[in-house]
């Protein structure tokens, strides 16, 4: 079939209408490019995605820290405990408030972030440093009254709660100030 075409019309004119084809309709030059509009269209969308998903990533990264220092938190109070029971001597977990610290330590070293308040009602004073303590006996109770809240940025709150009866140590959220 194409070499009938070729024989009735001439290789130069089937070259001309194939050209023609390949550039668009007949008398009109082919797209080049972009219009300067679709290129504002296609920057006006970017902009907007952008505008939206930043702020979320940087949210979330933001809760991936608190998440960071609760499981810290929560783990320190657990090793505590475990040390409690397999030393056969009390161990304390302390929190210094003036110099936001907290650990098993005497001082405690690990940091409490500035963005972090802990709230806690009847747990022991350590009379010589004045830190706040859960104190964990051998056999794995402890000494305070089983809660502590954790509050991020004066708006999101959450549960550090030790079971009164077995001493298991949890976190939950408790939701955020309205």
């Amino acid at each position: 079939m194409l070499d009938d075409a070729i024989s009735q019309h001439g290789p130069a004119r089937l070259q001309r209408a194939c050209s023609t084809l390949a550039a668009g309709l007949p008398g009109q030059d082919a797209p080049r490019g972009f219009t300067l509009m679709e290129l504002l269209v296609v920057l006006i969308l970017a902009s907007l995605t952008a505008g939206l998903v930043i702020p979320r990533v940087g949210a979330g990264w933001g809760r991936l820290e608190e998440r960071d220092f609760l499981q810290d938190y929560v783990n320190t109070i657990k090793r505590a405990r475990l040390r409690a029971m397999s030393s056969g001597k009390t161990t304390a977990f302390r929190i210094n408030g003036s110099q936001r610290t907290y650990g098993m330590e005497s001082p405690p070293e690990k940091p409490i972030p500035e963005t972090v308040d802990i709230y806690a009602d009847d747990l022991d004073t350590d009379p010589e440093t004045g830190d706040f303590l859960v104190r964990f006996h051998p056999d794995g109770s402890h000494s305070a009254s089983g809660e502590m809240e954790v509050v991020f940025n004066k708006e999101r709150f959450y549960a550090v709660s030790i079971h009164p009866l077995f001493g298991n140590v949890e976190w939950s959220a408790k939701g955020e100030a309205g």
